[in-house]
This record gives structure tokens, sequence and C-alpha cells, in this order.
């Protein structure tokens, strides 16, 4: 299956050098070949804002399970997860943004509260990060057009395209992705 956004899709709402790839000896030792060839070839972006990446991930250091992540089960020890095979992306606000090596699925670990699915995959991940930034000028005065802002409207455009490209990522209330929609909504009153 084709990923939902690709390094031309990327490259219309971030620079090429906000985009972190990883050269193939450090993906080696991601099992699931969707991820890898995403990280390989499109890339996230590094963006102070909504999503930064992990310095690891920027240094092609890819350290996936290990002593670290068994104390982070240790932490969550209702969580029903094998975090044996995580690796660290990078980060929105002050949470956690993870994959699973193995399945290719996108967990949050929330500052306060339960992990919980992202998204279903590291393309999903990217495709909601590039709508945030192409509706960006409609909630940030600062990127606004002469169109002028409109954050409800883009509060409503985001949550329609997330719940379009990946419905089980916006299944849980308590997502992070609300609190970004909220966010989103929220920023010019602020």
């Amino acid at each position: 299956m084709s990923p939902l956004i690709d390094r031309i899709g990327m490259e219309s709402a971030f620079h090429a050098d906000e985009l972190v790839t990883v050269k193939d000896p450090a993906l080696a030792a991601i099992a699931h070949e969707p991820t890898r060839d995403f990280l390989r070839e499109v890339g996230l972006p590094d963006q102070v804002g909504w999503f930064e990446a992990d310095q690891r991930l920027l240094d092609g250091d890819l350290r996936i399970g290990g002593t670290a992540w068994q104390a982070v089960a240790e932490r969550y020890p209702d969580c029903p997860l094998d975090m044996s095979a995580w690796l660290t992306l990078g980060g929105i606000a002050l949470d956690d943004v993870i994959v699973d090596t193995i399945t290719g699925a996108v967990y949050c670990i929330p500052e306060d509260g339960p992990v919980h699915l992202l998204n279903s995959s590291i393309d999903a991940l990217a495709y909601f990060l590039h709508a945030l930034e192409e509706q960006r000028p409609w909630y940030d005065a600062e990127a606004s057009t002469d169109e002028g802002v409109d954050p409800d409207g883009a509060e409503r455009r985001l949550l329609r395209r997330m719940r379009q490209a990946d419905p089980i990522a916006m299944e849980r209330p308590e997502s992070m992705w609300f609190s970004v929609l909220g966010h989103v909504r929220d920023l010019l009153r602020n």
C-alpha cells in the first residue's frame, strides 16, 4: 500500500532541510519495511512547534528497546504493549512519539496519562503533521495570508482530514491529537 504522503507532499509544507531521513545502515534494526522505507525516503519534520525529532534520530543513532525501554515499561505496568521494539521518533509538546519497529504503529507516551495509539503508521503521523502545517495560515496570525485567520475552520478541516486519513487515530478522546486541535482553535484567543 502506498503511503498517505510522499517526499514531494512533505516538501510542499516543509523545507527539504527540515525533513529528517535516516541512512540505510542505521535502519537495519527496523523490521517493519514501510517504516524503514519512510524514514529513508520521505522523513519527518524537525521543527520547533508541532514535532521535534529526537536527537538520536537526527544523529542516525537509532536505539530500539533496551534498558531505557524496560524502565518505561516499568512506569506503565498496566500497559499491555511490548515496548522492547520501540524507537523514539521525537515529541509533540511534552509527549513522546514512538514507533513500534515491528508493527509500524505509532504511540504517544504523554507527560501525564496512559500510553495510547497515536497513529496507525509513520506516514499517517507525517500526514497529520503536514496537514497542521498546511492549515497554519488559518490559525497562526504570524503565518496568516490576506484571507485572514479562521482557527475554528482550521480545526474543523483538520479533524475531518485526520478522521478520513487515519480513523483509528481519532477514536480516543484523550488522544494527544485532540489537545493539538484544541490548541489550533485557541491559539489566537490566548
